[in-house]
């Protein structure tokens, strides 16, 4: 599985411009698109690449890295109801 995201566009949406925390964020963004394959639980969504992903993913990808950098004990769920909106015509719910 490919980054669905770009370092520039992840430190674009965290409003970050300096390159301390580079190597946070590339594991965050690991982690953001991981996060939003598997919620999608299709085969096509683990083919995409950050050139490739759809619009409505690529934000999905960026709240869900908002969330993780945001909330770093990890005590809400990444996947907030704005991102199951744009997630959910592509998920498929069949597969657990």
């Amino acid at each position: 599985m490919s980054d669905l995201i770009t370092l520039a566009q992840a430190k674009a949406q965290l409003r970050i411009t300096d390159t301390d925390s580079d190597t946070e964020l590339a594991d965050l963004i690991m982690a953001a698109s991981a996060i939003v394959v598997g919620y999608l639980k299709t085969e096509a969504a683990a083919t995409y690449t950050a050139a490739t992903v759809p619009a409505h993913i690529r934000t999905s990808v960026l709240l869900v890295l908002a969330s993780l950098y945001e909330d770093r004990e990890g005590a809400n769920d990444p996947i907030g109801p704005a991102v199951q909106s744009l997630l959910m015509r592509d998920r498929d719910p069949a597969l657990v």
